[in-house]
């Protein structure tokens, strides 16, 4: 019981790292494709909130002002890393569910 719960949580935590590298890629792509000043900065700025999405948020507002000039090929990078990303919440989600599982039930099996 003890193996698969710790399977579970580093199966959340992989999730959640790789997401906020997705995350990260992906406002770095979009920052440099509008012209933005210091794109990486954006990028660790959007994943390094107080609040968890703060700094996401004011990316987001923020970055309206300037138009995007975004390639084709810069387009098919940025729908592969959506695509990694939701990958990501599959994992956190699942994961969770399993962790859930096990503390109502003691044993993962028995939650369906």
């Amino acid at each position: 019981m003890t193996v698969i719960a710790v399977t579970l949580v580093f199966m959340v935590l992989l999730g959640a790292f790789t997401l906020g590298y997705q995350v990260y890629q992906l406002v770095v792509l979009d920052a440099k494709s509008r012209g933005l000043k210091h794109p990486k900065f954006w990028g660790i700025f959007s994943i390094g909130g107080n609040n968890g999405g703060g700094g996401l948020v004011l990316y987001l507002l923020g970055r309206n002002r300037y138009p995007s000039h975004m390639t084709d090929d810069v387009r098919k990078i940025c729908c592969s890393r959506k695509k990694k990303s939701a990958l990501s919440l599959c994992f956190i989600v699942a994961g969770t569910i399993g962790l859930i599982s096990i503390a109502l039930f003691g044993n993962p099996g028995s939650f369906f």
